[in-house]
């Protein structure tokens, strides 16, 4: 897998060079891969949150979870995520 960039990209930059996304949020930097190389388990998520964790990975959802954010801010993550993944278009 390619390495992250330092810099923030779009997805759809993200998508041409098959790099992962990057974005701030809660403090947090996140990554997420570019779609073929995200998690196999994806596929079998069975609700957004899980979805979210997977695409993230364990250090930035335990970063993020110790904040304890809202439901409120979750939404708001999850929408940066899948904008940040390509499907938010």
């Amino acid at each position: 897998m390619p390495a992250a960039k330092t810099a923030p990209t779009t997805a759809t930059e993200a998508e041409a060079t098959e790099s992962p996304t990057t974005f701030e949020h809660a403090g947090i930097t996140f990554v997420v891969p570019p779609p073929l190389d995200m998690p196999l388990d994806l596929l079998e998520a069975d609700t957004e949150m899980e979805a979210v964790r997977l695409i993230v990975g364990d250090e930035a959802w335990n970063a993020y979870r110790s904040g304890r954010p809202t439901i409120r801010d979750f939404q708001a993550l999850a929408s940066r995520v899948n904008e940040a993944a390509g499907s938010g278009n």
